[in-house]
Formats: C-alpha cells, sequence, structure tokens
C-alpha cells in the first residue's frame, strides 16, 4: 500500500513538474534570479484573462488582425471576445507558439518583451496557454497588473548580468522591431541596463569589447532616443544590440556611460557567451 502511494504521488509530482504555467513561470524566475531579482508569483485571477485572450488568439490566428501588435486586441465581433480577455491582451506579452518555456527563452532575447519581465516592481504575473492554431498555440503572460509601484529600487538592473555564462548569441526578433533597417537580418543578443525611477537619461555611449579590445559594432538605444520611437516598451532602458551574433564562448566586456540626472554615471561589466548552437 505504501509503494502503491509512493508511486501516485510521483507521478502527481512529475504531472505537475510538465505543468506549462508551472515550467514557464519557473523559466521567467530563472531569469529574474540571474539578474539578482526577487521571484514573481502567479496569479490565478489574473491567469484568467489571459486563459480566455490565448483561447481567443487560438480561435482567430488565421485572421490578420492578430499579427504583430494585433495579438494584444480582442474584437467583439470575433469568436472568443471577452471583455476579461481584452483586457489581459493589453497588459501582456504574447508569443505564438505551442512551446510556453521556449517562449519566455524568446522574451528575454528581445528589448520589448524584456523590460517587463526583469521589472524589479513586478510581484505577480498572470499566465494563459492555449493549444491549437496556426503556431500551435499562445503564450499570454499579465506582466502589468502586478507590478508595485511603491516597491522603489535604487540599483540598475543588468542584463546579461555580470560575470553570467553561457549567453545566447542572438537576438530574438520581435514586434515592433527596434533593430533599425533590421530586415530579417541577425543580431546579438540583447545587453540592457535598467535604471530605477523615472532618472532623466541623456548623452548615452557605450562599448563592447572582445578579449583583444576589438569594438563590437552597436545599436544604441535609450529613453532620450528609445529604439523603434517606441518609449513606452522601453521605460527607463538603455539597451544595446550588437549587429552581427556574438562570437561563441567569448568573454565580452561592456562599457556604458550616461547623464543621469545631470549627474555622469558609468559602469563596466562583462559576461561570457555559450557554446555555438548545433544547426
Amino acid at each position: 500500500m505504501l509503494y502503491l502511494m509512493l508511486v501516485a504521488l510521483a507521478a502527481v509530482a512529475v504531472e505537475q513538474k510538465q505543468d506549462p504555467e508551472a515550467l514557464a513561470l519557473e523559466r521567467i524566475n530563472f531569469y529574474r534570479k540571474t539578474a539578482g531579482l526577487e521571484p514573481v508569483a502567479n496569479d490565478p485571477d489574473l491567469g484568467k484573462g489571459c486563459s480566455l485572450h490565448a483561447q481567443y488568439l487560438v480561435k482567430n490566428s488565421n485572421h490578420p488582425s492578430v499579427e504583430g501588435l494585433g495579438m494584444h486586441k480582442e474584437d467583439p465581433k470575433f469568436p472568443g471576445y471577452s471583455k476579461e480577455g481584452e483586457t489581459a491582451g493589453a497588459a501582456s506579452v504574447v508569443f505564438p507558439t505551442g512551446d510556453p518555456v521556449g517562449a519566455v527563452d524568446k522574451w528575454i532575447a528581445s528589448l520589448f518583451h524584456r523590460v517587463p519581465l526583469l521589472d524589479p516592481q513586478l510581484t505577480k504575473v498572470g499566465f494563459g496557454f492555449a493549444k491549437g492554431g496556426k503556431w500551435g498555440g499562445y503564450v499570454v503572460v499579465d506582466s502589468i497588473h502586478g507590478r508595485m509601484f511603491d516597491k522603489k529600487f535604487t540599483e540598475p538592473v543588468l542584463f546579461p548580468a555580470d560575470g553570467q555564462k553561457n549567453v545566447p548569441l542572438t537576438f530574438a526578433p520581435e514586434y515592433p522591431d527596434p533593430i533599425p533597417e533590421h530586415k530579417e537580418k541577425p543580431a546579438g543578443y540583447p545587453i540592457t541596463v535598467l535604471l530605477p525611477g523615472e532618472n532623466n537619461v541623456k548623452d548615452v555611449t557605450a562599448t563592447v569589447k572582445d578579449p583583444a579590445g576589438k569594438e563590437v559594432p552597436l545599436y544604441v538605444s535609450s529613453p532620450e532616443n528609445p529604439a523603434a520611437g517606441q518609449g513606452q516598451f522601453q521605460r527607463n532602458t538603455i539597451c544595446l544590440i550588437a549587429k552581427t551574433p556574438f562570437k561563441p564562448s567569448t568573454t565580452f566586456t561592456v562599457n556604458i556611460k550616461a547623464m543621469v540626472d545631470k549627474k555622469e554615471w558609468t559602469k563596466t561589466w562583462s559576461f561570457t557567451t555559450g557554446a555555438a548552437t548545433k544547426k
């Protein structure tokens, strides 16, 4: 009898471990821990709207209105519409895939979708996942309604973090596209610095150098000059995107200088990329 109970408990544990909601949350918190941030909790109430929105997207996946930024909206005339889903969609990061963990990896490998997930003021998220549609499913994570604005932070959030290893090599395409004249060309994994508060950030200059001291060509965006003009998405973030993918198994050194609230601010740190992925 005891053996059967242990087998049953083990089966439940495996099932819980394979739950897409738990796996996605675990992945988000893995990245937050790497960035030196506290974990976020799952909020089932927020998740209700996210699930409804994911189902709406699956039902309408073949319609052009749910592409690009349209993935964040709902049309009352379309099947599956709900007010709760509409509200959740406007407050969420969304990815068309049947792989929730892969969606988190792609969000963190971008700019506009990374910023809300690595927000120190974020304490809880809502999660929705629905299988089906032309992309195999949709993942919806409410990353807005769980922010606590009275939770102040004073230190910038660096990602990749200082000393981080096995950093991916490439940028994950997103919409809006933060890379000027991207045209589907690959770029390097984004380097971001989320500054605390609503600081006035100006005159940003930056370098990324390889071990030989050779500079990596960069796209640089900041609150003063946000990528694609999307200041509401970039928030108070400085972002560097290499114009080509990073070399594998290489340590890169980042240096950023800026005027923050009329005072000179500078930061230097390093990270090491992972091995090249097998094709």
